[in-house]
């Protein structure tokens, strides 16, 4: 990774040049940041999912990046894309994604950033820092915040944020050519997927890369199974990100005699690091 415009004072901000999978952009990090930028070109971040975006974008579609935090997955499309839609509710979290856009001019006209949620149901909704695993170091803009609070945290800071349906900001902003969905949204999967994906039947039902959160024991199985049986109803395909190994969801959802069975080399443990890595569902073969 190219340092340009350095500064070598702790608390300055540097201009980097990130290189992932022959794609190149730039972005403004201060010291604390660089770390991350640094194992994105060294492909240690999500290497598959922008495996995913490669195989699944071109420039005659567009991408829309729900949970789209500074921008690595938003910056990078916005080279193999025609447009991408940016979704970051996370009010520190989009002041630095606008930064990083900014220093891509070239990107200007391809990427629109959304300061909003995808929720449920449309309205005011309340955005939650740390989302469901809050702690003491949780803050806006870790890439943690979510709309689902950690369960008896009373402490947890929050803020309102607009919501909108996925069906209605695509009519909305007249996105007629998404041909994939990103989704890394902190456990609000849970309340975004069930029952309601199948409306996106309207728009072509456009491939989903999604990132599942664990949530607490008790829920696991009914929570993650709605999921799948949604993605199973919708899609012919449902892929595991990691190494596109095509998923059988019954066999999956079987395979785990013990939700809460957290020892090493668990069933469960093993659900939840694919599951982690992102599941690819879609009508196009991979």
């Amino acid at each position: 990774m190219d340092l340009s415009q350095g500064d070598p004072r702790p608390d300055a901000v540097a201009t980097l040049s990130v290189r992932v999978e022959g794609v190149e952009f730039r972005v403004r990090a201060d010291v604390a940041r660089q770390p991350f930028w640094c194992g994105v070109s060294a492909g240690f971040w999500e290497p598959h999912t922008f495996r995913a975006l490669r195989r699944f974008l071109d420039p005659g579609c567009s991408l829309v990046d729900i949970g789209a935090w500074i921008g690595p997955m938003t910056l990078y499309a916005g080279r193999l894309a025609r447009r991408v839609h940016a979704i970051e509710p996370d009010p520190i979290a989009h002041i630095e994604l606008a930064a990083n856009l900014a220093v891509n001019p070239e990107l200007a006209d391809r990427v629109a950033l959304h300061r909003l949620c995808i929720a449920p149901e449309p309205g005011p909704a309340k955005l939650y820092a740390g989302g469901m695993y809050y702690g003491g170091s949780s803050r806006f803009g870790d890439s943690m915040s979510g709309i689902l609070p950690t369960a008896g945290d009373r402490e947890q800071p929050c803020c309102q944020v607009d919501g909108e349906r996925i069906e209605e900001f695509l009519e909305g902003n007249a996105i007629d050519d998404c041909r994939l969905i990103k989704m890394d949204v902190e456990g609000a999967e849970y309340c975004l997927i069930p029952g309601r994906w199948r409306r996106l039947s309207a728009h072509a039902m456009p491939t989903l890369c999604v990132s599942f959160h664990a949530p607490a024991p008790a829920q696991r199985e009914t929570l993650i199974g709605d999921c799948l049986e949604e993605l199973r109803a919708c899609y012919k395909w449902i892929y595991a990100a990691s190494d596109r190994a095509e998923l059988n969801v019954g066999q999956l959802l079987h395979s785990v005699t013990g939700w809460d069975d957290e020892s090493p080399g668990s069933p469960w443990l093993a659900l939840e690091r694919l599951l982690g890595d992102g599941v690819v569902a879609s009508n196009e073969a991979w």
